[in-house]
Parts: C-alpha cells; structure tokens; sequence
C-alpha cells in the first residue's frame, strides 16, 4: 500500500514538472520570443537578460516575466508592446523607444496585471483603451527625455474602467495618470513629479485617489466633469507654479476631500464650478492662498480643516453659497484670535477670510500688479476684522480654538521597484513532494521486511 502510494507521489511530481517545463520556455533572443508568442502551448515565458530590439503583439493570454536587466526596445514607432488578450501578466521589464504618440505597452485586452516594469523614452508609459479590469503596479515610468519632445501620459485609461493604478513612481510626464471615461477606478499610493498634472480625471464617476504624493507640478489634481471623487490622504507639496494648485476642481460634484495634506503650494485648493462637496480634516498649510472658491461653486460644505500659515487662508467669488461650519464645528484659523470665554471648542466670534482685491482684478487684469501691496492688504485688514457682512468674504460662525485632529500617514520619499521571483516556491513544492514520495517507500518497505 505504502509503495504504492509513494510511486503515485514520485510520478504525480514528474508530471507538475513535465507539464511546467512543457508550458513555459525561456527565450534569449527578438525571434525566440516571436516563436514562444505565437506558439499556443505556451503559457509563460521567461526572458534572460539582455535587448530585445522590435515591436512585440501579445495575441494570447500568456505570463512573461523578465530576469534583471531584460530590455526591450522598439523601433520608435508605434506602441512596442501591445496586449490584444485577456488575462495577460507581464512583469520584471524594462521597455522604451515608443513612437511619437504611441505607449510603451498599449492594451486593449481586459485584466491585465503589469507591475515592476521601467518604462521610459516613451510617449505615453502605459495605455489601456475600451477594455476593464487592469491591476499596473510598482512601475517606474517618465516619458521622453528631450526638451523639444511632447510628453505623454504616464498612465492613460480611456475607458478602461474598474482599474487599480498602484504603488508606481512617475516623473517627467504630461499627466501622472489620466482617468477618462474610467468609472471605479483606484489611483492609490503612487509618486508623482515635474508633471503638468499629477493625477487628472475626465467625466468620470467613483473614483478613489488616496495616498499619493505630488510634488513640482502645476496642479497635484486635475479633476474635470467628474462626480463622486473621493480623495483621501495624499499629499501635495511644492506645486507652486503661478495658477497651478494641489487639488484643482473644477466642474466637479458630490465628492468628498479628505485628510490631505496641501503645503507650500501656489494655491490649496482651487473650486471652480464644484458643487456639493465635502472638505473636511484637511490641512492647508503654507500656500500662498489656502483655498480659493472660483464661480459658480455652491452648496460645499467645508469645516474640521486646518488653515495654517498662507497668505491668504480663504478667497471667494461674490455670491457663492457654502457652508463653514456642520453641527456647530467649523475650521480653525492660526490668524484669529482665540477669545474662549466659555471655555468651549470654538472662538467666541466668527472668521472673515476674503480679498476684496479678488473680484477687481478679475474684472480687470491690469490692477494684478498691485496684489499684496501695502494699501491692498490694509485694505483686507480692515474688512476682515469689521463686523459687518461682505459678498466678496466668507464667514465661518463656529471657528475651532484648536486645530481640528487630523489622521495622515508617513509622507513616502521612495518606493522598492525590486524585481520578483517566482520559482523558489515551484522549485520547493516540487522538491517536498519528491522527498515525501522517498520517505513513503522508504517506510512501506520496512514495514513489507518486517
């Protein structure tokens, strides 16, 4: 009985090996890998280190995985790699040499999980049209690296929805990440620099953008037409580019903005045309404006955030309706006073934040060159500590004598690319069944002696 067992351990084993070996196949060259494509039998293939010159069709679903130092390089036009499949993985590569408004992988087939690949001297890094489900993650990507060459995107989703953009690290792009016609997409955790924007939306609804970072870019968000936004814990930091902003709304609705923090930016938060959103527990730190409510903006709700250190804390277009304070709880202030005489959680009278400079110049752009003058900011000064009310400032009635708690995570500085390796746990799977097999005969013959 142990004999038997043991021989149909021994030949279980040899055959998940035969059939492992049967399926994948490891390619050195451009040709091998076009053969190991376009042969069915095989599921996976392996890529030794080296360049692999040309533009390579993925037609099947297929697993390629790279070892350290795999290049591929295309031809420098058209996309170099393109997925026509569903259920395609790809990992552990270095791509570039895109064409001029080409990807350096373009998919068009759905699900498919591409993560620890560099991707550079390209237009855009990835891009995935009319298709759903993508999973890229912990990728390295930048455009191209010439001064006179149009840069793409880093990672373009053109109705490509309920996709996962994780963990990557972008620099020198148009766009980080662009969301267009992309309901339930995840932008999460990912590294952005010296991009026009770092994550940017295009009528797209339910999308969560939670704990980037964005730094020396015009705007850190760029959300357009877009419904129920939910932006959480990120963080944007030196974007401080004239007109640029951390988070910049505009024609955006029923969202919510939280615990972010937006420091040392040209401005904040900028709401242009966004309607019933909530701002809430964020801080606004070291801007030169904290928050600036653009036309048309009405209905947001915006108390529990910290205001801390900007020039101007918060600017509003005349006639805009918002609301300052929920439940007797409203913002806190770090220039107003903190009367408490009750010993409650609030100042004992309201905050005026404005500029009546605002609406003035931007009736008439010539009178610009007297922002922050002396009589201007005397001019603010004034207003703001009259108590009488004004179109052109907003009033939060329950100011917090302390600055509202905030939860945030670790400000990122850098991301672990490192490749991944998948046959140590096959190679031990197989190397215990094996021994298991040896120890079961071995046992069984004993008993059989005895």
């Amino acid at each position: 009985m142990y004999k038997k067992i043991g021989c149909f351990l021994l030949f279980f084993s040899l055959f998940l090996a035969g059939k492992a070996s049967a399926q994948e196949l490891t390619a050195a060259s451009p040709n091998e890998l076009r053969e190991a494509l376009a042969n069915p039998k095989i599921s996976a293939i392996k890529l030794e280190s080296g360049l692999y010159k040309g533009n390579f069709s993925i037609e099947r679903k297929i697993h390629i995985t790279g070892e350290k130092g795999t290049r591929i390089i295309g031809t420098e036009k058209g996309n170099v790699l393109t997925i026509a499949a569903d259920d395609v993985i790809v990992e552990n590569l270095e791509i570039e040499g895109s064409g001029s408004q080409d990807a350096g992988i373009y998919v068009k087939g759905d699900r498919a999980y591409l993560h620890h690949i560099a991707l550079k001297n390209l237009f855009h890094g990835i891009h995935a049209r009319n298709s759903y489900g993508h999973r890229f993650e912990n990728n390295l990507i930048t455009s191209f690296n010439g001064m006179n060459q149009h840069k793409g995107y880093g990672i373009y989703l053109a109705e490509a929805p309920n996709t996962a953009v994780r963990d990557n690290y972008f620099y020198n792009t148009q766009d980080g990440v662009y969301v267009s016609y992309s309901d339930f997409c995840e932008v999460k955790g990912n590294i952005m620099s010296r991009a026009r924007y770092g994550v940017h939306t295009m009528d797209s609804r339910n999308v969560l953008i939670a704990d980037n970072q964005v730094t020396e870019s015009i705007n850190g968000l760029m959300i357009m037409q877009s419904y129920e936004v939910i932006i959480l814990e990120n963080f944007f930091h030196k974007n401080t580019k004239t007109g640029g902003a951390g988070i910049f709304m505009y024609d955006t609705f029923d969202s919510k903005i939280a615990s972010n923090i937006v420091k040392g930016n040209f401005k904040g938060i900028i709401l242009e045309n966004a309607q019933r959103n909530r701002l809430e527990f964020n801080a606004f730190l070291q801007n030169d404006t904290g928050l600036e409510i653009g036309e048309n903006s009405n209905e947001n709700t915006i108390y529990f955030n910290n205001f801390s250190g900007n020039t101007r804390q918060v600017i509003t277009e005349k006639d805009n309706r918002n609301v300052f304070s929920k439940d007797h709880y409203g913002n806190y202030f770090d220039d107003h006073d903190s009367l408490n005489l009750d010993n409650d959680h609030k100042v004992d009278f309201p905050y005026k934040s404005g500029d009546v400079f605002y609406q003035m110049a931007d009736a008439e752009p010539l009178l610009q060159v007297f922002y922050q003058s002396p009589a201007v900011e005397l001019w603010n000064m004034i207003e703001q500590y009259t108590p009488i009310p004004s179109d052109t400032f907003i009033i939060d009635e329950s100011p917090l004598i302390k600055p509202a708690p905030l939860e945030q995570k670790e400000i990122k500085s850098e991301k672990n690319f490192t490749n991944k390796n998948y046959e140590i746990p096959l190679m031990l799977f197989f190397f215990l069944i094996l021994i298991a097999s040896l120890l079961i005969l071995k046992y069984g013959r004993k008993n059989n002696e005895v």
